[in-house]
This record gives structure tokens, sequence and C-alpha cells, in this order.
């Protein structure tokens, strides 16, 4: 993503206005593939909850995890197709939450659920087994 649309999205997001784009990358799968177009909308972090997928702004760039945990004013997120959670963050890089992914031209809801194949999935990170990651 070029730093003119991670930019933009940041400040729309920023002025309460919904943005919709393309992601890259499965670390949701299989809730949300990688090509996939995203629905965020501005959110007050004091609506999120357990369950929600969130984008924030960290370290690491732009990231859309679902969060795991939260503390008082702390998110914690990971991937679905992730074993590790990610860094903390703070209610200031909350930039919204995901209401929708499109994929092969089918829109569905992904705010505080989680698909039957996430959850099946989520069973099997337990034993170590994870989707082979496609190559470069």
């Amino acid at each position: 993503m070029s730093a003119l649309v991670h930019e933009t999205i940041v400040d729309l997001l920023g002025r309460g206005i919904a943005v919709r784009f393309q992601v890259h990358g499965d670390s949701m799968y299989p809730v949300i593939h990688s090509g996939d177009f995203v629905l965020v909308e501005p959110v007050d972090p004091a609506r999120v909850r357990r369950g929600d997928v969130v984008l924030s702004l960290t370290d690491r760039g732009l990231t859309a995890h679902r969060v795991i945990a939260i503390h008082g004013a702390t998110f914690t997120t990971r991937g679905d197709n992730c074993a590790a959670l990610d860094a903390p963050f703070t209610a200031a890089q909350l930039l919204g939450r995901v209401r929708s992914a499109e994929h092969e031209g089918r829109t569905r809801a992904v705010a505080g659920m989680r698909s039957t194949k996430a959850r099946a999935l989520a069973f099997l990170r337990r034993f170590g087994v994870r989707r082979p990651q496609s190559p470069l």
C-alpha cells in the first residue's frame, strides 16, 4: 500500500469517514482473505468488544486483527491465522472497526463474529497446524 493511500485511510477515519480498501496478507484467513476489500468504520474505543476486528496504526503499520483482550484503554489483538499475540496498543492507535469484507463479489459482516472456519482453525492452531503461506 502506498504512503499516500495509507495517509488517506488514517486521515479519513480520523475525520469520522468510513473507508473501503483492499487488504493484503493471510493473517485473518479464513474470515478475510488476501485481496479482499474491507469496509472500516470509525469507532469509539469504549464500544470495541472482544471478538471485533479492528484497524490499528502501530509500529508495523496498518493492521486489521481481532481483539483478544481489553485492559482499560489498551487493546491486544491477534490475526485469526497467527499463533502469537500482537503487541498491545492504546486507544489513540485504534483507527476503526472492520464492518465487512468482500470476497469474490460477496460481502459479509465480520465485526464481532468468528466464522465456523475461523473457530476450527483456532482449534487446529493449538496443535501447531497452520495454513500454508503462498510463495512470493
